[in-house]
């Protein structure tokens, strides 16, 4: 009988609800070689029944996972009795200790009947102490540090999630899930250089369209087109059916000024809807030549009466949630435009349907100053990609 320890690495209260009386916890843990991150929403009760009720569906769920593999299905064993949870009397005693604090927090903040509704007692790592981390076998620890790192990055602290990601390769430096995560975290701060090995990594042994379109992005932003269109060839031949790689070409052309709106619309008769939802979370409107020069950007006061909205908060907002085009300085505390991503924003948003509104852009809104400073840039940009003009589908 074959026998897998279980190790919790760490859990995390993501909500809860004071009317329903209901928590949900994020948890994770390492099974063998099984990394699994998942969550469960309880009801508030004693500290004791939440204990088991939480440890209960994390054996339930690694039984499913020990069965999802082929040979295991095969067998008809049971497996719950084959997973041992390492530590399980200090386990118990953390998440209880875990538990009593939130209800405490809770209960204590339900009573204050709304005037203050944050719980401050949040997570819990179960190898936080060096004398719990040291004795675990190199395999553990560098679940422990991927763990960490995942965790991090989904609390957006990129640069600590890199730290911890990086003690995880120290371990597996060819581990497919820390090599992704890692390229995750130095591409959101805008680190594409040191994110190429690692999506290099991932996108050779995974080898599906969307792990190559990755590498290809990686690419676009490195400015370097002709390795990316090489990629998207490489999709278009193992991968046919796929519309990533004509969307990567339409995404190449736009960024080389050149008729990226007819490949557009090919993939538009093909599939609206999806074309839609990408242009919508997967386009890349910036264009070279104008990230690292304020001189060529508008302020969101300009910008604002450019599109025609009333405030610049408008234009803010959409900006700080990814809807419009933008370049936001977070040390010097300001945010820039560029006109003619803007116009390439209003155009492909008109054209494709992407939300309910239609836009339009207002140059007599803009005070001759204003204009002629945009004439001057335009002529310093000489090399930035013009958005051509296209018939309307």
């Amino acid at each position: 009988m074959e026998f897998y320890n279980l190790y919790l690495l760490s859990t995390y209260l993501k909500k809860w609800s004071f009317p329903d009386n209901r928590i949900s916890l994020n948890y994770s843990f390492s099974l063998g070689d099984i990394y699994e991150r998942n969550h469960i929403d309880m009801r508030l009760g004693s500290p004791t029944n939440m204990v088991n009720e939480l440890l209960n569906h994390i054996f339930h769920r690694a039984k499913e996972i020990l069965q999802e593999k082929e040979e295991l299905e095969e067998s008809g064993e049971d497996l719950s009795s084959n997973i041992i949870l390492v530590n399980e009397s200090e386990v118990k005693r953390k998440v209880s200790v875990f538990l009593a604090k939130i209800l405490k927090e809770f209960n204590l903040l339900r009573r204050t009947r709304g005037r203050q509704r944050m719980i401050s007692t949040r997570s819990l790592d179960f190898y936080y102490n060096d004398f719990e981390y040291e004795p675990l076998d190199d395999d553990i620890k560098f679940f422990v540090h991927l763990n960490r790192g995942s965790n991090k990055m989904s609390g957006d602290l990129w640069t600590n999630a890199i730290d911890d990601l990086r003690l995880a390769l120290d371990f597996k430096p060819d581990d497919i899930r820390a090599n992704r995560y890692m390229a995750t975290a130095l591409s959101k701060l805008g680190r594409f250089g040191d994110a190429l090995p690692h999506i290099k990594v991932y996108a050779e042994a995974e080898n599906t369209p969307d792990s190559l379109q990755a590498l290809a992005r990686a690419y676009i932003n490195l400015e370097n087109f002709e390795k990316a269109e090489q990629v998207y060839k490489q999709i278009e031949e193992n991968f046919p059916d796929s519309l990533l790689a004509s969307f990567g070409k339409a995404l190449i052309a736009y960024k080389l000024g050149k008729g990226y709106k007819t490949i557009l619309d090919r993939i538009y008769k093909r599939d609206p809807e999806w074309l839609q939802e990408k242009l919508k979370t997967d386009w890349e409107y910036k264009l070279p030549g104008y990230g690292d020069d304020e001189d060529a950007m508008w302020n969101a006061a300009t910008a604002a009466r450019y599109l025609g909205l009333e405030r610049p908060f408008d234009l803010t907002k959409r900006a700080f949630n990814d809807e419009i085009p933008s370049y936001f300085d977070s040390e010097k505390g300001t945010i820039r435009f560029v006109k003619a991503e803007l116009d390439a924003w209003v155009e492909l948003n008109n054209r494709y349907k992407l939300s309910d509104e239609t836009f339009e852009v207002h140059e007599d809104r803009l005070t001759d100053a204003e204009k002629r400073k945009m004439q001057k840039k335009r002529k310093r940009k000489k090399t930035a990609p013009a958005v051509e003009a296209e018939p309307a589908i």
